[in-house]
């Protein structure tokens, strides 16, 4: 599965694209609002911070890693995390610019990444997890075909707290592509 993440994706809108340096000032100006990375991760401080998490993160360690770009602009990342080759299942994470959000950058993204994982990876079993309380994340995975698996109590440390985590999926059999 895993030799066939580094190519670039198109849609009708965007390309999904590995990011390099040169995109990190429009990283910086997501990464570093707080509201923007509440979800996902530690507010930015710097652009030189934001440029050793590129290094780090999407150089280093690119694969299945990939900038959302709307022409040159990066407005945002969408990732298949934990790939796992023997059980071919993979987990789906983004995090757009909110400036882009509600025009369906992300769920035209994550559409073709989960098109990307089962019909060119033979992947079988697509999951994504959110906190309670983050409803577009809830709202994208309903669009794109996933369904509530349940619960996970106290699975993660949060912004100084525990809290619970839904993990949603979407299983080849639901794609009816055999």
């Amino acid at each position: 599965m895993k030799d066939k993440l580094l190519q670039t994706y198109k849609t009708d809108r965007l390309t999904l694209a590995p990011v390099t340096i040169d995109d990190a000032p429009d990283m910086y100006e997501y990464a570093s609002v707080p509201d923007n990375a509440y979800y996902v991760f530690k507010t930015n401080e710097t652009l030189a911070e934001t440029k050793a998490i590129i290094e780090r993160i999407f150089i280093d360690n690119g694969l299945g890693r990939y900038g959302i770009f709307l022409g040159d602009k990066l407005i945002g990342t969408i990732y298949l995390l934990n790939l796992d080759d023997q059980n071919k299942t993979a987990e789906l994470s983004y995090v757009l610019n909110k400036k882009f959000e509600g025009n369906g950058y992300a769920t035209e993204a994550a559409m073709k990444l989960r098109e990307v994982f089962f019909f060119e990876l033979g992947g079988e079993r697509l999951y994504a997890r959110h906190t309670l309380d983050n409803i577009k994340s809830m709202n994208l995975m309903a669009r794109i075909g996933m369904k509530v698996e349940g619960t996970l109590r106290n699975s993660y440390y949060f912004h100084n707290r525990q809290v619970d985590l839904v993990i949603w999926s979407i299983v080849r059999s639901d794609l009816d592509i055999g």
